[in-house]
């Protein structure tokens, strides 16, 4: 396959992890390409059986879609964890990295970074990384934005690959594993309150709907 036919499926299977809509105008975007071009794109990569658009609504992968998205996936994170834990990278600078480096790998370099890492379940940002079989690890994890007063959690994953959401977050102290209590979640107000470690800061519930926590 084209890196740019293997973009589109990463991007499909992206989205809906992040329960957004795939549609052409959202992929066109985020691929930063035009709408025709999305269109054609998905036109071929419905032939080989990949994709599907059921009367003209959202994006969704096919069985045989699913299966290669999950190959594609667990190729990047790998390459993201080994940066991450091996080259120094930080959680922000890894995709970016592994986007470029990802269409030129082997297979086989691929499963060595898996065995180098000791067959990681997650990536950098909390992602889950299938397995060579395509299983991942169910966990039962909450948007930081739906969490009501009172929860108390641990960052287990950040959905967005945004440099500059990334580096906020970091300087805010939500890295993974950090603790994290909601103290108030004010009804007429688009922030949610925290207490990270020590200190309690206030986010906005978009930022907020990207962090998702393990419940305590």
């Amino acid at each position: 396959m084209s890196p740019a036919a293997e973009d589109c499926l990463l991007l499909v299977h992206r989205m809906r992890e992040r329960q957004e809509t795939a549609s052409t105008s959202h992929l066109a975007r985020a691929l930063g390409v035009t709408d025709s071009t999305v269109t054609a794109m998905v036109q071929k990569l419905s032939g080989l059986h990949l994709l599907q658009r059921p009367e003209k609504r959202a994006v969704t992968l096919t069985a045989k879609g699913e299966t290669l998205a999950r190959q594609l996936i667990r190729r990047h994170r790998l390459i993201e964890s080994y940066l991450h834990e091996f080259l120094g990278y930080a959680w922000e600078e890894v995709h970016a990295e592994a986007e470029r480096l990802e269409h030129a790998v082997s297979e086989r370099f691929v499963e060595a970074i898996s065995e180098r890492l000791g067959h990681p379940e997650t990536d950098p940002h909390g992602g889950p990384i299938p397995d060579r079989q395509g299983h991942v690890t169910n966990r039962k994890l909450v948007r930081l934005s739906d969490a009501a007063a009172g929860t108390k959690g641990r960052v287990a994953r950040v959905i967005s690959e945004q440099t500059d959401l990334l580096v906020y977050l970091t300087e805010l102290g939500m890295k993974l594993g950090a603790a994290v209590h909601v103290l108030d979640v004010p009804p007429h107000d688009q922030v949610t309150r925290v207490r990270l470690r020590r200190k309690e800061v206030t986010i906005g519930q978009q930022v907020a709907a990207q962090v998702l926590i393990e419940v305590t």
